[in-house]
């Protein structure tokens, strides 16, 4: 299996790269960078390369750089190898509706995931303390779940995973400790599958639950009310990428390097 992360010489993707880097070293899988060419070779694309190759001496790993003509060519040679996850970085002020490398990537429909990294802070990539995983309602996929494992474990960083339950203005006036308590209780007892993968694992992560008018506000509340390093929000492909949904708000002006994660196929 391999890592491919997509670079063109600017400094965001030279961040994304380094993520995708820690995580093939966890996993010892093969770490490529992809350039696609556009008009002409990007003259910061070699800085960019020499840069991250310092990173991946550091960790003792090996790196490729592979030049393609356009997307169809990369996209034939996706579905040539065994890839595990191909990383694209996104400007900050770039919102996710607007044209974008990213949105093209994802409208190619390649047979690999896809997680897309919006940069806030640059060069924050090598150093990781805290991981945090919002879901909406309890609801968590093994897929995001193994993603935000593995990046935990690729930096020896503490997890938490941050469920939010949204309320009308009605419902949440009505709150009170007794319902906070209890709803706790059950967004555990959804979650049980979990802790018992990361007690087997020894893998220790934090379960916070809050209720809130709007998702997206309160998870960029709690997260400037703590020191988390990166956000890992799981993405609904067909409806929410080109489309509508609260938890966009957290990629489209996010507080923290953002990796929004696009598995190829929903689960069963």
């Amino acid at each position: 299996m391999r890592v491919i992360s997509l670079i063109n010489g600017s400094l965001s993707s030279e961040t994304s790269s380094i993520y995708a880097l820690h995580y093939a070293t966890r996993l010892a899988y093969k770490f490529s960078l992809v350039y696609i060419k556009e008009k002409e070779y990007s003259k910061d694309l070699d800085k960019s390369f020499e840069n991250i190759k310092h990173s991946a001496d550091f960790l003792e790993v090996d790196i490729e750089l592979l030049i393609f003509e356009d997307l169809a060519e990369f996209k034939d040679f996706i579905q040539s190898k065994d890839v595990d996850m191909l990383f694209c970085s996104s400007r900050h002020n770039h919102s996710i509706f607007e044209r974008s490398f990213a949105q093209s990537i994802v409208k190619m429909d390649m047979e690999v995931d896809l997680a897309v990294v919006k940069i806030v802070k640059l060069f924050r990539a090598n150093s990781v303390d805290n991981i945090i995983l919002p879901i909406r309602d309890a609801k968590l996929s093994v897929k995001k779940f193994t993603l935000f494992y593995t990046f935990a474990l690729a930096y020896d960083a503490k997890g938490e995973i941050y469920s939010i339950d949204k309320l009308t203005k009605r419902e949440f006036a009505k709150v009170d400790s007794i319902q906070i308590k209890n709803r706790l209780k059950e967004v555990v007892f959804d979650l049980r599958h979990y802790f018992r993968i990361a007690t087997l694992l020894g893998f220790k992560f934090n379960l916070k639950h809050d209720y809130a008018l709007g998702e997206g506000e309160q998870v960029k509340t709690h997260i400037a009310q703590h020191g988390y390093d990166l956000a890992i929000v799981g993405a609904h492909h067909e409806k929410s990428f080109f489309g509508s949904h609260p938890i966009d708000i957290l990629f489209e002006n996010p507080m923290i390097n953002t990796i929004y994660f696009i598995p190829h196929k929903e689960e069963l």
